[in-house]
Parts: structure tokens; sequence; C-alpha cells
């Protein structure tokens, strides 16, 4: 009973849904597409407003980051140009002068400081429009030595140069230029320098080197009054004071011939004398021949041969000397000059070298005389010799150069010492057979 009631209510409403108009439905389907459409317009301006809102945030943001780094950019500017400015107004007030130049393609200064004009002829700007004006005012022959001026000269990392100006309005100036070279990314080579005015240092070091000349002949000078000086007192000794002796001698020899038989006493009196004279004899001798050795008379070779025998012989060192014969006809100036260096350098040896044998040469080669004084002993450091307290090679190195030569010394901890003496265009006397005698 309740199956057969279900259907029939089933089968009403089947007939009542059939009786709707098919254009509802149609309607119905219009009424939501309209409402859809409605939600998309509505999203996308929603859409496009907030795209639109953060478009012109971002807009607003970098306009201003970029008003900022205007800002920025034009102090960093402001500040750069008032530092070029300070920098500018401090290097023309200093006796420096700083450049940028380029040999290739064309020859050309980039930059000059306005501190040029204090130290050649022309000024900074003139310089840049053209080089020439830079290399003009500096002397014809100090010129060459700016070899990065061409742009065929290799390049050098660093370069220092030493020359002289043309006469300014006041004088000639001594300049020096330190330079490096660098090159750009593009390949070109650019050479940054400074200029300095090194006048006060150059005079400072003429004034120098004309006292040190000063001082070396009037060295030399008293050197050679010196020498004057022993030559006479050697005479003096050897001539009046051997002559008191030997007349002492003889008038004993007399007074000891008229003495009486039996004064026994007395004649051993004057023998004790005349040997106390002889010994003054030896001593006087000994004494002339330090001041000035007889041997010099005989020549350079007998001379060393003689002092060699004196200071080698006692501390039992042996020698070779090889002389050239030109040795004999040096100059009295130059034998005594190369004797006392021989002497000086043998008087080392003997107290500071523990050396077992010594050689000692003198050649002569195209005018130029060599001397040279080689030991085995235990050497020294010669970089390290203290001439204040080492008196003794100051002295051979000052004989040298009044002579206008040059000392060398080759010696290390162990290997024995060489010392060597150059004198160039020695001048040559007489032949020895040919000269009066100085000294006796």
């Amino acid at each position: 009973m309740q199956r057969d009631d279900i259907l029939l209510s089933i089968i009403a409403g089947k007939s009542r849904f059939r009786s709707f108009p098919a254009v509802s439905l149609a309607h119905a389907a219009e009424d939501i597409t309209v409402a859809s459409s409605r939600q998309l317009t509505i999203s996308a301006m929603i859409l496009i407003g907030i795209t639109l809102a953060v478009m012109t945030a971002f807009a607003f943001w970098s306009w201003r980051r970029r008003q900022g780094l205007a800002a920025r950019r034009r102090q960093a500017e402001l500040a750069l140009r008032a530092s070029e400015d300070r920098l500018r107004q401090v290097s023309s007030q200093l006796p420096v002068a700083l450049f940028e130049y380029a040999a290739a393609p064309l020859p050309q200064f980039h930059s000059m400081s306005d501190g040029v004009a204090r130290l050649l002829p022309g000024t900074a700007a003139e310089m840049l429009a053209d080089p020439q004006v830079f290399f003009a005012g500096i002397d014809s022959e100090d010129v060459a030595g700016l070899v990065w001026r061409d742009a065929v000269t290799p390049p050098t990392r660093e370069f220092e140069w030493v020359g002289r100006s043309l006469p300014a309005a006041e004088h000639r100036r001594w300049l020096q230029i330190r330079a490096t070279t660098e090159f750009t990314t593009g390949g070109e080579r650019v050479i940054h320098g400074v200029i300095l005015d090194v006048t006060a240092l150059k005079q400072a070091q003429h004034d120098l080197e004309r006292s040190r000349e000063e001082l070396r002949r009037l060295a030399s000078h008293r050197e050679a009054r010196i020498e004057q000086e022993r030559a006479h007192l050697a005479r003096e000794f050897h001539d009046e004071l051997g002559q008191v002796l030997t007349t002492a001698r003889m008038h004993l020899q007399l007074l000891e011939r008229s003495l009486p038989a039996g004064s026994d006493d007395s004649r051993g009196a004057a023998r004790n004398i005349e040997a106390m004279i002889a010994e003054a004899y030896r001593s006087v001798k000994a004494i002339a021949s330090d001041l000035r050795p007889a041997a010099l008379n005989l020549g350079l070779t007998a001379a060393v041969e003689w002092v060699a025998d004196r200071v080698l012989g006692p501390a039992a060192i042996r020698y070779s000397i090889s002389f050239t014969p030109a040795a004999d006809r040096l100059d009295d100036d130059y034998a005594i000059a190369l004797f006392r260096i021989v002497q000086e350098s043998l008087s080392n040896i003997v107290r500071h070298a523990m050396a077992h044998s010594v050689h000692i040469t003198l050649s002569h080669h195209d005018g130029e005389m060599r001397l040279l004084v080689e030991d085995d002993g235990k050497g020294f450091n010669a970089g390290g010799v203290d001439h204040a307290t080492h008196f003794g090679l100051l002295g051979i190195s000052e004989r040298a150069t009044a002579l206008g030569g040059t000392l060398e010394i080759d010696s290390s901890p162990g290997a024995g010492t060489r010392l060597s003496v150059t004198l160039p265009k020695v001048p040559l006397g007489t032949d020895l057979a040919d000269r009066s005698p100085i000294s006796p």
C-alpha cells in the first residue's frame, strides 16, 4: 500500500516538471553569465588598481632615489673639484710639478700642474698645448736622457733623471724627474711623473765635492811637505848627527891611545863609551831609514825589497816581489806614495792577517800603474771597516786618491786579502842613473 503511494507521488512530480516552459532555463543561464561577468570585471579592476598603485609607488621611489644619487654625485663632484683646486694651489706653491705624458699615438701631456712654471720656461697651458715647450726648456746636453719621451724607446717601469734646465728668469736650475710607466686598458703607455727642484741639493753636493777636493789637495800637500821634512831630517840625522858621532868616536880613539899604560879602568870606560857611540850611530841610521829609506835612491823596487825584508822577515812570512822596470822611472811623489802604501799594507798584514805568504806585484800597461798586495791570511769583512778607528786603510785610500787613483779591497773572512791600487796616466821620469839623489 505504501509502495503504491510513493509511485503515484513520483509520477505526479514528473508531470508537473514537464509542464515548465523551456524559456525559463535560458533566462537562468543568462542571469548566471551576467553575474559572473560582473564579478570578473570587479576583480580585474581591483587587480589593475593594485598594480597601478604598486607601479606608481615604485616609480616614485625610483625617482626619489635618483634624486638622492644625483645630489650625492653633485656633492662628490664639488668635493673632488674643491680637492683638486686645493691640490693645484698647494702644488703651484711648491718647487715640484706633476705630469702625465703619452708618447703615442701623438706625443702630448695629458696633465701638467701649474708648479712647472717655477721650474721651466713656459706655463702648464703652453706645455699641454705643445709638449715641445717642455722639452725645449731643458738643456740640450741633458734632454737626451729623457728616454720616455720617445714612443720607440722600450718602456721602463721606473725611471729617474737628473739634468739642467735652460736659464729662466732667475738662473739655471737642476731638476730631478721620477717617473713610472703604466698601461691603460686600451694598451696606451702613459708616463706619470714628478719634477723636483734639486738645485740646492746639487749646490750642496758641489760644495761638498769641492771641499773634499780641497781637503785632498791639502792632505796631498801636507804629505808632500811631511816627506820633504822627513828627507831633511834624515839628511840631518845622517850627515850632521852621524858626523858628530863619527868625530866623537875618532876623538875617543885618540884619547884612548894617549892613556898611560896600566890605566885599565880608563881604557874600559873608553871602550864602553865607544860601544855607546856605535849604538847611537846605528840608531841614527835606523831613524834616518824610517824617515826616508836610503833604498829609495836606488829605485822603488829596491825600497820595497828593503821594507819587505825588514817587516816580513822577523815575522817569518814568505814573500815574493814582481815589479815592472817602469817602477824605477817613477817620479819621486809617485814612488814615495806607492812605497808608503806597501809599507802600511805589510804592517797591517803582520799585525792582523796571520798570513804565511805575501805577493807584491806592480804592473804598468798603457800608462796605468797597478799595485797588488795579496796575502793568504784570515781576511776580514771589507765592507764593515770603521775608518774612524782604522786609519791605515784610510791613509792608503787618501794617498791613492791624491794621485788620482782608486783603491779596491777584496777580502772576506778566511779567504785572505787582495789590496789593489790603480793609478791612471802615471808620468814616468828619467832613468834612475840620471837622477840626482834626494837623500843620502
